[in-house]
């Protein structure tokens, strides 16, 4: 079955053991970067940074931009856990706040609506909320 025009095929076996219970889908990075052409974690992460409208010697400003260097100088992503921005950011900002921004930073167009809302009938929910 395809829930989506240019969407995977899921066989109907899948489907099947997903109603009955005996399976569960779980979606990484790959759906946000590549269906709905949302930023990476680190990208979310300078975008948060940016609206927040963080000063340049923020500790939070400052591991972005050393795991960019470490990045760019070995060749390898990962080695600094882009969360630890945001625990960093709420030292200097309120939750509220954070979360505002991030949902700003995540804000596209009505494709990506339409796309997260294929998925969740494909997890077997209605989605409860609006995504923005």
């Amino acid at each position: 079955m395809r829930f989506l025009a240019n969407g995977p095929s899921i066989p109907d076996e899948l489907l099947v053991a997903r109603d009955e219970g005996r399976v569960i889908f779980f979606c990484g990075a790959g759906v946000s970067r590549a269906r709905a052409g949302l930023t990476d974690f680190f990208g979310l992460a300078q975008r948060v940074v940016d609206t927040l409208g963080v000063i340049s010697d923020s500790p939070a400003k400052r591991l972005i931009e050393a795991a960019r260097e470490i990045d760019s100088t070995i060749g390898i992503s990962g080695l600094i856990s882009a969360d630890r921005v945001f625990g960093l950011l709420e030292r200097e900002f309120l939750v509220k706040d954070i979360q505002a921004a991030v949902a700003e930073s995540l804000k596209s167009g009505p494709d990506v609506v339409f796309q997260l809302t294929g998925l969740c009938s494909i997890w077997g929910e209605a989605p409860t909320e609006k995504f923005v």
